[in-house]
C-alpha cells in the first residue's frame, strides 16, 4: 500500500440502509468493523494514483460493500452529488457477487446482471455506459428503462473496473434526480473508478495471502501431528518411524479418516491430552 488511505464509511441508517433488511441485503452476515466517514484526503480526485482504498475486509461481498459506502462518500465530496452506489465482481465459475450500499440500488444492478440488459452489462464488458435520465428518449435498454421508470432513479452511470486477468468488476452509480452526470462530473467517477479497481485487487490479494498462509498452517500442524503420534507408536513398538508410519496408515484405512485425524486420535488417548502446537506468525 502507498500514499494516503481513504477510509470507507459506516453507511446510512435509514430507508436506504446497509443493516435493516435480510432480504438480498447488499450488508455482508457479519458487518466488518466500522471505519470513519470522513475522509482524511482533500481533492483526492485531482492526483487520484497516490491513493489507496482501505476496502480489505474477510469476504469478497465484504469488500464490495465496504467499496460501495466508501463511493458514496468520496463522490460526495468529489462532486456535491448524492449517489447510491452497487459494486459487482463477476468471476470464472463462479456467481457473481453485487453489494451496494443499499438494497434496491443493489437489487436493480443484479436485474442488469441477471438480464444481460443495461449498463451495468455493458461496463462489466469494459465499455462506460452512462443513462443520463429515466424519461429521455434514448432507446437503449427498453425492459432496464422500465425498472429504472418504476424505481426511485434517474440517472445511472455504470463505470467498468480493471481487475485481475479472469475478474471483471464494475460500479454503478444512481441518483434521484436527472442529468447529473455532467463531463465534469464523470471524470471524478472514472478516476475514483480506477482506485477503485487497484484497491479491490489490493484487497483480494491479501486476501488471498492470508487464506495461503492459514492453510499452510492447518498443513504443517496436520504433519506435526503425524510425527509426533508416529514417535508415540515408536515408544510403543520398539520400531523403526517407517514402520510407525505404516501402522498410522494403516489406521487411518482401518476407519476411513485422513492420516491426520488418526494422529489426532492416538495423541488425544495419551495422558493429559494431545500436545499444544504453537506457530510464531
Amino acid at each position: 500500500m502507498h500514499g494516503a488511505r481513504y477510509q470507507a464509511g459506516v453507511g446510512d441508517r435509514g430507508s436506504c440502509g446497509t443493516a435493516s433488511s435480510r432480504r438480498r441485503s447488499p450488508a455482508p452476515a457479519s458487518i466488518p468493523p466500522a471505519r470513519d466517514e470522513v475522509f482524511s484526503a482533500d481533492n483526492w480526485w485531482e492526483n487520484p494514483a497516490k491513493f489507496l482504498l482501505d476496502v480489505h475486509a474477510d469476504t469478497e461481498h465484504d469488500s464490495l460493500w465496504l467499496l460501495a459506502l466508501t463511493a458514496k462518500s468520496a463522490l460526495l465530496q468529489a462532486t456535491g452529488q448524492l449517489f447510491d452506489c452497487a459494486v459487482t465482481l463477476a468471476r470464472p465459475g463462479k456467481t457473481p457477487l453485487t453489494a451496494g450500499n443499499c438494497n434496491r440500488a443493489a437489487s436493480l444492478a443484479m436485474w442488469d446482471e441477471n438480464s444481460g440488459e443495461g449498463p451495468l452489462s455493458q461496463a462489466l464488458a469494459g465499455r462506460l455506459a452512462v443513462t443520463v435520465n429515466g424519461y429521455s428518449r434514448d432507446l437503449r435498454w427498453p425492459a432496464y428503462r422500465e425498472q429504472l421508470r418504476i424505481s426511485v432513479y434517474r440517472s445511472v452511470a455504470s463505470v467498468p473496473l480493471p481487475m485481475a486477468a479472469g475478474h471483471f468488476g464494475a460500479m454503478t452509480l444512481l441518483a434521484t434526480n436527472g442529468g447529473v452526470f455532467t463531463p465534469a462530473v464523470l471524470g471524478k467517477v472514472m478516476a475514483f473508478g480506477a482506485v477503485a479497481a487497484t484497491s479491490l485487487t489490493a484487497a483480494t490479494e491479501v486476501r488471498e495471502a492470508l487464506s495461503a498462509a492459514d492453510q499452510a498452517r492447518s498443513a504443517l500442524k496436520g504433519r506435526t501431528s503425524i510425527d509426533v503420534a508416529c514417535g508415540v507408536i515408536m515408544a510403543r513398538n520398539r520400531c523403526s518411524y517407517d514402520e510407525a508410519f505404516a501402522v498410522l496408515l494403516n489406521a487411518s484405512n482401518h476407519n476411513s479418516v485422513y492420516p491426520n485425524d488418526a494422529a489426532e486420535t492416538i495423541l488425544d488417548d495419551l495422558p493429559g491430552g494431545a500436545p499444544a502446537v504453537h506457530f510464531k506468525r
